[in-house]
């Protein structure tokens, strides 16, 4: 008997039909991925959330220290929210920078994100009016207790932070004091977005938002522990970073 072979037009359609259901199923495998990366962030997001609210009950309804210089007996230390909190986390205890630096090169999974641009360094920052910040003897602000915020469901505590690849690609301890500026402004355009949105390292993109999952959203830990994820221009300034007052004002902390 003989056999058929298969004619080129019929090898031409054959190949057509698979790269057309390539082009469908790709970005939906690409989304999927992601989808799974940004639910890992959430998770860590409500880890660190949870065990902020187990440190204020602890700590006299006060939130940790956002980032603090100073000087111990054996040189100086970096006193960082992120291993304030650990041992509510079931980390043990990372006082210092240095604390941190000993255990290896990469952050605990907790404090890093799937989805970041350096996927083994620290990938969330916080509020900065809520953590404080003060080096050597002075504090600029001290960390905030709880019943300084009039709005805790509407501020900012802590979320994906711009990464930069000058510090082993970690993320700002803090945010700036109002992120999302532009020359003062809030970014109003994509192109102004473009500019402080990136792990570039560069001096305008520190200390800020990342909006780096889908959608282009960030996870989001708020004051009173929730979490939710925002898009680009959601994050309403000052309103969400100020801690006080009934209205957005850029005078109050």
């Amino acid at each position: 008997m003989r056999r058929r072979a298969f004619t080129l037009i019929e090898l031409l359609v054959v190949i057509a039909i698979i790269a057309i259901l390539a082009a469908i199923l790709f970005p939906v495998f690409a989304q999927a991925r992601e989808n799974a990366r940004k639910a890992t962030c959430v998770s860590n997001c409500k880890q660190i959330g949870l065990a902020t609210m187990m440190y204020l009950q602890d700590y006299d309804e006060t939130y940790p220290i956002g980032y603090y210089y100073h000087e111990g007996s054996d040189g100086w230390k970096e006193i960082i929210w992120y291993f304030v909190i650990t041992p509510y986390m079931g980390e043990g205890k990372f006082e210092h920078w240095e604390d941190f630096i000993a255990r290896g090169d990469a952050a605990p999974p907790v404090r890093s994100d799937p989805s970041a641009t350096f996927r083994k360094a620290i990938a969330y920052s916080m509020n900065q009016r809520i953590g404080g910040v003060g080096e050597v003897g002075t504090w600029y602000t001290t960390p905030a207790p709880q019943s300084m915020l009039t709005h805790l469901a509407e501020t900012v505590l802590y979320g994906d932070g711009t990464q930069n690849p000058n510090w082993t690609g970690n993320a700002g301890a803090l945010y700036h004091w109002t992120p999302g500026l532009v020359n003062g402004n809030p970014a109003a355009t994509d192109a102004e977005w473009d500019t402080i949105d990136n792990d570039t390292g560069q001096p305008v993109s520190r200390f800020q938002v990342r909006y780096r999952h889908s959608g282009k959203s960030a996870v989001i830990v708020w004051a009173d522990g929730h979490v939710k994820s925002m898009r680009r221009g959601a994050i309403q300034v000052p309103w969400h970073w100020q801690l006080g007052g009934t209205e957005p004002d850029y005078n109050v902390r």
